[in-house]
């Protein structure tokens, strides 16, 4: 009778594995696209983390700069706001890096930021 028991707890437990829903993942950012979105997020990640050298760049607008990262740092969520300050990189990114930086922070934390509207 013990065996029996025994038998059935770990056909069980196998069972509840083999078909458990959901998984065991970290969860986190949504999946992002092969290619230059992947390329894209990456630069935007290492811009946000400070893991690349940035200087000084010339011919950059910086009140646009100025704008558009004040702008990123109000949308981060306060723990964020807390570890990093984006201002202090206007004047030191470059165009492609300032769009990744955006794109980055939108897949990240699911923010959705407004429309460029583009000068004719």
């Amino acid at each position: 009778m013990k065996t029996f028991i025994r038998l059935l707890l770990v056909s069980l437990l196998f069972t509840n594995i083999l078909f458990a829903s959901g998984g065991i993942s970290g969860g986190g950012i949504a999946n992002i696209q092969q290619g230059q979105d992947r390329e894209k997020y990456h630069l935007g990640k290492a811009v946000f983390n400070q893991e690349i050298t940035l200087e000084k760049q010339p011919n950059i607008n910086i009140n646009d700069q100025d704008e558009r990262l004040e702008y990123l740092q109000g949308s981060l969520p306060n723990t964020e706001k807390r570890r990093v300050n984006l201002p202090d990189l206007s004047g030191k990114l470059t165009e492609e890096q300032l769009q990744a930086l955006e794109y980055f922070i939108q897949v990240r934390f699911n923010i959705k930021l407004p429309e460029k509207k583009k000068d004719k």
